[in-house]
């Protein structure tokens, strides 16, 4: 079971913050130790286990960064720790902007890679925005899928090589 069949939500990239909170408490409600304090010792790690279960769930889902990573494993597009390839391309306007930001003397010069990054950002973002709006990854078509695993890793690139300038 994942978490979305956990809170009886729709698997999508688009988490209902409101639903996902009232069944998280009712799950919490149900599975909480305090009710199960007569039980035997099986029965209490159990309730315990659901209790820390639903706790991990409602974080990823809270989390909108994990959730795209998380639906895309649920659909099959990626594994765990996969070693995905970016194109020569990508990779060649990657090596471009850190070099431009090494070589960058002055804020109005790192300003201006920081601007080809958010450009970057948002063209890559653009072809599969609407998709990532859907409220259920049921109806869209696998070659979208397909799209969105590219747009995920290259989204993780940008975000380690923008972590890196800020440090």
């Amino acid at each position: 079971m994942n978490f979305f069949e956990l809170f009886g939500l729709p698997i999508g990239f688009q988490v209902d913050a409101s639903k996902l909170r009232v069944a998280f408490m009712d799950i919490q409600r149900a599975s909480h130790p305090d009710k199960f304090t007569q039980e035997s010792p099986e029965v209490q790690e159990e309730a315990l286990e659901r209790s820390a279960i639903a706790n991990k769930g409602f974080t990823l889902l809270n989390n909108k960064e994990l959730v795209l990573p998380y639906v895309l494993e649920i659909m099959g597009c990626i594994e765990p720790d996969e070693k995905y390839n970016l194109s020569a391309d990508f990779l060649m306007e990657m090596m471009e902007l850190n070099e431009g930001w090494m070589d960058a003397d002055t804020p109005e010069q790192k300003q201006q890679v920081l601007s080809q990054i958010n450009t970057l950002q948002n063209d890559i973002l653009s072809p599969i925005k609407a998709y990532l709006e859907h409220v259920e990854v049921n109806s869209i078509p696998e070659k979208a899928m397909l799209q969105i695993k590219e747009y995920y890793y290259k989204k993780k690139y940008l975000d380690r090589i923008l972590a890196e300038f800020h440090h």
